[in-house]
């Protein structure tokens, strides 16, 4: 992007990120209307946040690097410096967005009584996100950002010196930019790269999870072949069970924060993403026509096994949510239903055609039409679905 369109694009983005700041009357009305708001609001949509950037902090996206760089710059022992450098700036943006939502929320719906206990929550699990994203992972650290959902149990200032101690505590350990091995850099980078490309070529179904071994020597052995895989698909992905769970408290949380918005809404896009990653054997099979051979089943058969297994995991999610308060409904489970036919809609396209972009002239703008009609599958279901849902008498 040349420079005169960066700055364009960095005013249009603050304009528009700044109009709850000045023009708060108007996205209020927008956004919220007449609709009641949650006592706690703000400070849901902060504990939100924060569990989020700590989340991904501790992904730690920062291990990676060039092995052309490796093999003939890596002599000046600047290395950990350069990683470091990475994620500080990686964990100032996470958590600056953080901060940015809970700004919005307090002036769209009014900050808590005291701002000090907040900030303080802030302060402290930024520093505790920092410290733990700087060493060496520890088992089911990824649980520990759900932590977060004490505050509105327990004194806030109670969980703000347990998260202190804990802070000071890993504060001391060996940074992990100083100890990385070489391969797991390079390793990380291999990642990196697949994923940028995937992105430029909108191959997004490449971006879901891979699958990690299994320990199930008979796992694809015997009958009922297509379950054994959609099963053993599942498992393989076991890491990513954080994900439906952050995803079940962020719609609790937001249906606290506005009781007014549908339930439907709420679990139908919720859901959606929360299978997306569990999807993931599926879309290998269509996105590589060479393992769709490998696997001796009709296309009939495979997605109806994949859509009951999806259905059962939608209900399972689904229940967990109504049991954290979403009021329950028949339009409600009506709603995860059709999010679980739409993952697998939306994964079982085949690669993306570019010969057949379909182009169309509409208000001197050039829009792929056959593009776009290929990257919406799955969402078009969802969207017309919820709307279906929403007439659902209760």
């Amino acid at each position: 992007m040349k420079r005169p369109d960066l700055v364009l694009a960095l005013v249009i983005a603050v304009g528009l990120l700044g109009s709850p700041f000045y023009n708060t009357e108007l996205v209020r009305s927008q956004l919220i209307g007449g609709a009641p708001v949650g006592a706690l609001g703000s400070l849901l949509v902060l504990c939100t946040g924060l569990a989020l950037a700590w989340r991904a902090t501790l992904r730690r996206g920062y291990l990676w690097a060039h092995p052309a760089t490796l093999t003939w710059d890596d002599f000046d022992g600047q290395r950990p410096a350069a990683l470091t450098h990475r994620l500080v700036l990686d964990w100032a943006a996470r958590f600056g967005v953080a901060a940015y939502f809970f700004a919005v929320s307090g002036m769209l719906i009014g900050f808590p009584s005291s701002l000090v206990g907040p900030l303080a929550l802030f302060v402290v699990v930024a520093a505790l996100a920092l410290a733990m994203g700087r060493r060496r992972s520890l088992p089911g650290e990824s649980l520990l950002p759900l932590t977060l959902a004490l505050p509105l149990i327990v004194p806030l200032w109670t969980y703000v010196a347990a998260a202190a101690i804990a802070a000071c505590a890993l504060a001391r350990s060996s940074p992990l930019p100083h100890t990385v091995s070489r391969d797991t850099l390079i390793r990380h980078y291999t990642e990196r790269m697949v994923r940028r490309t995937s992105a430029a070529f909108l191959d997004v179904w490449a971006l879901l999870p891979a699958g990690r071994p299994v320990p199930w020597r008979n796992a694809l052995a015997g009958r009922f072949i297509v379950t054994r895989y959609v099963v053993t698909g599942t498992l393989a992905r076991r890491y990513t069970l954080g994900l439906p769970v952050f995803l079940a408290l962020a719609v609790v949380a937001t249906h606290a924060t506005f009781p007014a918005v549908t339930s439907v809404w709420l679990l139908g896009i919720g859901g959606y993403l929360a299978l997306l990653p569990f999807t993931a054997p599926v879309a290998q099979l269509h996105r590589v026509p060479g393992l769709r051979r490998w696997l001796d089943a009709s296309n009939l058969r495979l997605h109806a096994v994949t859509c009951a297994f999806l259905c059962l995991l939608a209900l399972v999610w689904a229940g967990v949510v109504l049991l954290l308060g979403i009021p329950a409904s028949v339009s409600a489970v009506v709603a995860v239903l059709i999010a679980a036919l739409s993952a697998v809609r939306s994964v079982t396209r085949g690669p993306l055609d570019f010969s057949s972009m379909g182009m169309v002239l509409y208000e001197g703008v050039l829009i792929p039409a056959g593009l776009v009609r290929q990257l919406v599958r799955g969402p078009d279901l969802l969207v017309l679905g919820l709307i279906a849902a929403s007439f659902v008498p209760v």
